[in-house]
């Protein structure tokens, strides 16, 4: 069936477009694979930290398994929330002093060597005996990871609920619009947008969640997460200015962002920060700063590159 008509029909009350797509997305099929990551010490060019990062590639045949997949995304990155709080805290130490690798790595690269790919959610699937041999450090890292999966299952069960209310509406208020004259490429492009621009807001509206795309990374954010921790906060790092090697109209410049800044954070206002995935802040909304210095945007954006060109670090 074209997809054309298929959205004709839903729009006549004779299909649900949205329940099909939605399904649809929860039974997505992939290719996985596994890609190997250097991180790189930019003093020395020696790689610091290694790991193995899984490729997703979608199994797509039709026009409506591609709104699919951009309707599987949208819930990933929203339902990410349950990793966050809890598998992505055991990353943050060694399972075992003598290993150099975290404990998701860990497991991803055991399996890398057998030749297998999983999602850290479904590790409840890999089971020692799927390999000939192996290591306690192994057999501690599954051990650990498999005793808090179903509290991660279960919240990211109701997050993909409240992810899907979000998509039915959306969905359900963009069909009407949809050009049907048009090909099946350009109407998944239409809709592709459209979630991708109307989902993040309407999550944000519903459950008090702050969207943000940050150097490829998309997550969301609890307003609670979201926390002004004066300790933690030096407004200079986080915007990387170093006044030792500016211009005058540079330090002016300098002086008069991070007392706008200031003033914001004292006041305990965070709709104009970046915040990170821990909630700490990472950044500033500089269409905003640039309102507040009554300075045209790109000029500001200009200036304060040039300043972080010149920055070094803070704590040297």
């Amino acid at each position: 069936m074209k997809l054309a008509t298929y959205i004709k029909q839903h729009n006549e009350g004779k299909r649900n477009f949205a329940k099909s797509v939605i399904r649809l997305s929860e039974n997505m099929q992939y290719e996985k694979s596994y890609e190997h990551v250097e991180k790189y010490n930019l003093d020395d060019g020696y790689p610091v930290y290694k790991y193995y990062k899984i490729i997703r590639k979608p199994i797509l045949s039709t026009p409506i398994d591609y709104i699919a997949v951009r309707v599987r995304s949208l819930k990933e990155i929203y339902a990410k929330y349950a990793y966050t709080l809890h598998l992505s805290k055991l990353n943050t130490y060694d399972i075992n002093e003598h290993e150099n690798m975290r404990v998701i790595e860990t497991i991803h690269s055991e399996l890398n060597a057998i030749g297998k790919a999983f999602d850290v959610y479904e590790f409840d699937k890999v089971t020692l005996d799927m390999f000939s041999q192996h290591s306690e450090v192994l057999e501690e890292c599954l051990g650990v990871v498999h005793s808090v999966l179903p509290k991660i299952k279960e919240e990211r069960k109701i997050l993909f609920e409240e992810a899907d209310n979000a998509i039915t509406r959306v969905l359900n208020d963009i069909l009407p619009l949809v050009d049907l004259s048009k090909s099946d490429k350009e109407i998944v492009s239409f809709i592709n947008k459209a979630l991708l621009n109307r989902t993040p807001r309407e999550l944000n509206k519903e459950n008090g969640t702050k969207f943000f795309n940050r150097k490829g990374k998309s997550y969301y954010v609890s307003k609670d997460k979201m926390k002004l921790r004066p300790k933690q906060f030096i407004a200079q790092k986080v915007l990387e200015i170093d006044f030792l090697n500016l211009s005058e109209h540079q330090k002016e410049f300098a002086k008069r962002l991070l007392l706008e800044v200031q003033v914001e954070f004292d006041n305990g206002l965070t709709d104009n920060f970046i915040f990170d995935e821990d909630g700490n802040i990472s950044g500033i909304n500089k269409r905003h700063f640039a309102e507040r210095m009554e300075l045209k945007e790109s000029n500001f954006k200009n200036t304060l590159a040039r300043i972080q060109a010149k920055y070094q670090d803070y704590r040297n």
